[in-house]
């Protein structure tokens, strides 16, 4: 198994997304670090007036590393996220120890069915739709989740999530196993008191500039009507990097709950990296839904 410390900042690294952070306080095996981002981002939609809407956002994050003895760490992860004229949301806060035998942490973070779900969730704004429901989402409160890497391949997740409501707690499981010529295999499980089940399977592979990765997830959802019905859902996911600095992805998803399609969509996105601190984006999403708008999207973005 890995070293604590290193599943510990691997753990971090992943919640917060960051690109990097910097470390402020490292002394006494107290590391302390912080991150984030700041992202101007404008949509615009085939509407007859020609909108632009602001997607804007900001987000900040802190995380903390402590050595209790040479088997025992405790950490910390905060986020928070902020947008034009909208109050700071807290993305993620959780605490909780590493040790020998993998992380156990509480509070609001991700669930065990993320890591699945997250490989092909590459684009900067249009993917990410494997997680259909709260019990298999992330950033959800009272989770407890642990984590542990085994033969330096195989990391396996459990999460259980106390509802704030009755009858509304949920388990999930996940593995995610990583060979050593550039495939990814992955498969999680999500079970809920309010009868929501999701099981996701997905594959990755990568190799030089090339990156694709495809995700399937089936299971029970509830309808527009609030009855549990049978949901499908696909992604795909295509990365081809051209330079160092251009990429194009390429998103495909479907989504289906009850014989009736909530998403169908194909998206496109050309993105331009100048250093690790900041980039440039366009995107453009096209709707196959009957009635929902096709998006443009064009954004920079800024990591610190």
């Amino acid at each position: 198994m890995k070293k604590t410390l290193l599943a510990t900042a691997v753990l971090a690294s992943l919640v917060s997304a960051a690109a990097q952070s910097a470390t402020v306080y490292d002394q006494d095996g107290t590391t302390l670090k912080v991150g984030g981002r700041a992202e101007v981002r404008a949509e615009f939609k085939d509407t007859d007036d020609g909108s632009i809407v602001d997607k804007s956002r900001a987000r900040i994050n802190f995380s903390g590393v402590t050595k209790i003895s040479d088997t025992l760490t405790g950490f910390g992860f905060m986020e928070y996220e902020i947008k034009p004229g909208e109050e700071v949301d807290n993305r993620y806060l959780f605490a909780g120890f590493g040790t020998q035998i993998g992380d156990f942490s509480y509070g609001r973070q991700d669930t065990a069915n993320v890591q699945v779900s997250d490989m092909t969730d590459i684009a900067s704004v249009h993917s990410g739709y494997q997680q259909v429901f709260d019990a298999s989402s992330d950033k959800e409160n009272n989770t407890f989740l642990y984590s542990g890497t085994f033969i330096d391949a195989l990391n396996v997740q459990a999460n259980y999530t106390a509802g704030e409501v009755d009858d509304a707690d949920s388990f999930g499981l996940s593995a995610l196993y990583s060979f050593d010529f550039g495939l990814d295999l992955g498969v999680a499980h999500t079970d809920a008191q309010t009868d929501e089940t999701q099981t996701t399977l997905a594959a990755a592979y990568s190799a030089g500039k090339f990156y694709g990765a495809i995700s399937y997830a089936l299971g029970d959802a509830f309808n527009d009507a609030d009855v549990i019905s049978d949901m499908t859902s696909l992604e795909v996911a295509l990365q081809y990097k051209f330079t160092k600095q251009f990429r194009m992805i390429g998103i495909i998803a479907q989504q289906e709950i009850d014989d009736i399609d909530t998403e169908d969509f194909y998206a496109v996105e050309a993105q331009y990296r100048f250093n690790k601190s900041i980039r440039t984006f366009v995107t453009y999403q096209l709707n196959q839904i009957d009635g929902d708008e096709d998006s443009l999207v064009a954004g920079i973005r800024y990591n610190f």
